[in-house]
């Protein structure tokens, strides 16, 4: 006897989909064969083409026209573009939609400097409060993943370049802090070539 589907398939398609890109599942550049990964979430055809054509629309997924959908693969230019995007967002939650130092304090010192700069810029993102601003931030983080996951392996073994920062934040200097991110962002920046090609 066949297990019936979800009350909602293409939300499980779709929650599906993104565990399995989050956890590295695809291949950067692999074709990504709708009928054998309907078969493999149990669910049918349907909901993960639907699911498929949402994630193409965001930008996580690349759909190819005549093709099908391919887990798309990301370039030094592209990271470099995404990582712009993020110091605006950052920018943004400090300076457009401040709460006010107290929210921010205890966001960065909930943070592990262990867990790497992202861990505190996503700290900060969220204090904002902000639905569009944090929505925004998670899409470009998603598409940075595997990037992201190889810069962590650059960063300080002590945890350093977080806790400055984290200093900086609970000191209430906010102006230093948008020039740390300004250094950080250019020496990411400056090995985007190496964190791409680590993490493909």
């Amino acid at each position: 006897m066949q297990a019936s589907e979800p009350r909602d398939p293409y939300g499980a398609a779709l929650g599906a989909v993104k565990r399995f890109a989050e956890a590295g599942r695809f291949v950067p550049g692999e074709p990504i064969v709708v009928t054998e990964l309907a078969a493999e979430v149990g669910l049918s055809a349907t909901p993960v083409r639907e699911a498929l054509a949402c994630l193409a629309g965001q930008g996580l997924i690349e759909r190819r026209r005549g093709r099908g959908y391919f887990y798309p693969s990301l370039g030094a230019a592209e990271a470099i573009d995404l990582f712009e995007l993020q110091l605006a967002y950052l920018h943004a939650a400090l300076t457009l939609y401040p709460r006010g130092l107290t929210p921010l304090r205890k966001a960065a010192v909930a943070v592990d400097p262990l867990d790497g700069v992202q861990a505190l810029f996503d700290a900060i993102i969220r204090q904002s409060s902000n639905a569009a601003l944090i929505l925004a931030h998670r899409r470009v983080v998603d598409r940075l993943k595997t990037v992201l996951k190889a810069e962590l392996r650059h960063e300080d073994p002590d945890g350093a370049t977080v806790r400055t920062m984290m200093e900086v934040i609970v000191d209430g200097r906010i102006p230093e802090l948008l020039g740390l991110l300004e250094t950080y962002h250019e020496r990411r920046c400056s090995r985007a070539r190496t964190l791409v090609s680590e993490a493909a």
